[in-house]
């Protein structure tokens, strides 16, 4: 039996665009690290600020630090999925640190702790929002009302998928696990399918299901990650109120509405997600994907065929339009709106 490496090399992940105001403190953090056999792998996506030569005077002073830059720019994911693959042949763990966010110090040595000593793939920590002084009361409010990690596992402790599934089902739909700083995992359980392209919004919270509901996990409740929220961070220009043109009410009905109802296609379809389809039932999951379908339309009068049509070039098309129609959109909704099990249901999973 081969001898379990107690410091395996730690890949600190940095991908960045555009985040000069804030990449000095994020790289420290990562620098600063108390588990030292780390390497930082920076991989910008053609920024237009400072922040590529920002990186490269840290390299320059710390040969852990390797800088890349993207030949054109390939968006949020494609980068996160980049940044992965310039890491060493020697690396074994990912940990992401994303440009405007901070981590403790001993962050990256409590997780691969937690990770050895209870023999798994992959580690959640908790985290803590922090707000610029620009942001608006609303956005703390919604931030605020964000259901927290450690109040759906509450121990440190390793979770079965099982487990995971009972605890998880009531905020299904929302993400309550975090953003992809928050966790470590085994190199060699990745690949750039298991991010969803096709989620602007829950690209992380799908990656972080799927790899809990696969195996055990560890979670660690200790506020280890720092999440700053800021004007131009890319989760407050996804939920910020937009103003209504086609681009953006599609970009809307996107997050809002067509997410949710991929969730309920991966509960329904998804062996990985048969505890929760078990717990929630398949009728409820249809009445509750009929709900969001006609609220979709509904909430955006004068965008119907443009929404019909992204609905339909998406890959879920039949699954959509499934036992619904773009009709009657009034009558229908107001149907399943006063429905007494679909409000019972809306109220359950916070829909």
């Amino acid at each position: 039996m081969s001898e379990i490496n107690t410091t395996p090399l730690v890949s600190i992940c940095i991908p960045t665009y555009n985040g000069a105001k804030y990449i000095e403190e994020t790289i420290e953090c990562a620098i600063n690290q108390t588990y030292q056999n780390i390497e930082i792998i920076i991989s910008d996506d053609q920024s237009t600020d400072n922040t590529l030569k920002i990186c490269n005077s840290f390299a320059l002073k710390d040969d852990r630090i390797k800088v890349f830059q993207n030949k054109h720019n390939i968006g949020l994911v494609g980068n996160w999925c980049e940044v992965i693959n310039k890491t060493s042949k020697e690396s074994e763990w990912i940990k992401f640190l994303f440009q405007d966010d901070l981590m403790d110090a001993a962050t990256v040595e409590k997780m691969v702790d937690c990770a050895i000593s209870s023999n798994v793939d992959f580690v959640l920590t908790n985290r803590q929002y922090f707000f610029e002084k620009d942001i608006s009361n609303k956005t703390k409010d919604d931030f605020g009302n964000v259901k927290k990690t450690g109040k759906i596992f509450t121990e440190s402790r390793k979770y079965s998928p099982a487990e995971v599934s009972k605890l998880i089902t009531p905020y299904i739909f929302h993400n309550c696990l975090g953003e992809p700083p928050c966790t470590l995992f085994k190199k060699d359980k990745f690949t750039t399918t298991d991010f969803p392209l096709d989620m602007p919004q829950m690209v992380d919270y799908v990656f972080n299901l799927n790899k809990i509901l696969e195996g055990d996990f560890y979670f660690l409740n200790e506020l280890l990650v720092k999440f700053r929220v800021h004007n131009n961070s890319q989760t407050n220009k996804n939920t910020s109120s937009l103003k209504k043109s086609t681009k953006n009410i599609l970009r809307l009905v996107e997050i809002h509405f067509y997410e949710k109802l991929k969730i309920c296609h991966l509960i329904l379809n998804n062996s990985k997600f048969k505890h929760i389809n078990e717990i929630m039932g398949e009728d409820n999951i249809s009445c509750i994907k009929q709900y969001i379908f006609y609220r979709s339309y509904y909430k955006n009068k004068g965008f119907h065929t443009r929404i019909s049509n992204l609905y339909r070039s998406s890959n879920l098309n039949s699954f959509i339009f499934n036992n619904c129609k773009p009709s009657f959109i009034f009558i229908k909704y107001k149907i399943a709106n006063y429905n007494l099990k679909a409000r019972n249901l809306r109220i359950k999973y916070d829909i």
